[in-house]
């Protein structure tokens, strides 16, 4: 008897350890709170992500056990136009994020892109991008989407525009007078060490994103939206819009 109950208690703790690590590592589901992607989605919607398509990782525990962190390679890189999932990065000032909570965006500028918004119209490495997706607000915009071994020039007027960037990438900053150091070294010149991406709201006029608040680390990216698996509103069930495609 005691043996059928210790294999009954295997059996159980492994199939518990093969989801938590499926759903860490492989697919994940998400629900959607605000309406900043309607036309694509609605708050409501609930996602399955792919989350081993940008390159798996391993949980940082299963059962409150700690595990050691393993990222596996990318099956295909991020692409413009993906919808991803991501952990918020924090506001501009803030160096570690106060409310963690996951964003649902789509990607409009990859690691070294040159993004504007000029006239209400996107443009990324010049070219115009049809709006296919929303319509932009005219507040003109304009910014390189950094990439890793980007060089970026400091000194004590832009210092503080980039301060908190830099910090985020486990550096100190410090000021005296005129001169910048950097983990304590005096220069007017910094390499980033990690690529980032630029990403909108399909509702852009109703979207907080990194025209707000900045890009998206690499690491903080979840996985890739992929299916509406259920749906539902203060009206009910929204059958039309379960088993849809994320495009």
């Amino acid at each position: 008897m005691r043996g059928k109950v210790r294999d009954v208690l295997i059996i159980l703790f492994s199939t518990l350890v093969i989801a938590a690590s499926l759903k860490s590592c492989v697919v994940d589901a998400f629900k959607i709170p605000t309406n900043s992607m309607s036309g694509t989605l609605l708050a409501g919607d609930y996602l399955l992500v792919n989350k081993f398509i940008y390159g798996a990782r391993t949980p940082e525990k299963i059962l409150y056990v700690p595990l050691p962190h393993i990222r596996f390679p990318q099956l295909t890189p991020v692409r413009h136009g993906d919808v991803l999932v991501f952990d918020f990065p924090g506001e501009p000032d803030e160096l570690y994020p106060v409310h963690h909570h996951y964003l649902v965006k789509r990607c409009l500028g990859l690691p070294g892109d040159t993004v504007e918004i000029v006239n209400a119209n996107l443009i990324v490495n010049g070219f115009r991008v049809p709006n296919s997706y929303s319509q932009f607000d005219t507040i003109p915009f304009l910014t390189v989407v950094p990439y890793k071994g980007m060089r970026i020039g400091i000194d004590s007027t832009t210092i503080k525009k980039w301060s908190v960037f830099i910090q985020r990438e486990a550096n100190t900053v410090t000021i005296e007078k005129e001169h910048i150091f950097i983990d304590d070294v005096e220069t007017a010149e910094y390499t980033v060490q990690n690529n980032y991406y630029f990403v909108i709201g399909d509702n852009a006029k109703n979207s907080y994103d990194s025209r707000h608040w900045g890009f998206v680390p690499e690491e903080n990216i979840i996985g890739k939206a992929m299916i509406i698996y259920w749906s539902k509103d203060e009206n009910g069930i929204r059958w039309e819009r379960i088993g849809t495609l994320v495009k």
